[in-house]
């Protein structure tokens, strides 16, 4: 029997299916996946969370992840246009 490497599994998990989409109004560059058509994930690094101006107005801490209606607009786009996938 096969046993696959813990570390690549953790890996591929992390990473697996995203791809690098900018946003439209500040170029934050952030790792999207669609899982499904009403399932998105978002992986922001320290730098694009800085560089984004929604994320960066209010400083206070928040219950929910913080989300940029910008950033969704350009994810939507991807979609419409084929840069992104949906499975």
């Amino acid at each position: 029997m096969n046993q696959a490497d813990p570390l690549t599994e953790r890996q591929e998990y992390l990473t697996g299916g995203f791809a690098e989409l900018s946003c439209a109004r500040c170029a934050a560059l952030v790792r999207v996946r669609k899982s499904s058509p009403q399932q998105t994930s978002v992986q922001w690094t320290t730098r694009s969370a800085r560089q984004c101006p929604t994320l960066t107005a209010d400083a206070r801490p928040h219950p929910l992840v913080p989300t940029c209606p910008d950033l969704r607009t350009s994810i939507q786009w991807a979609v419409r246009t084929g840069r992104l996938e949906v499975p």
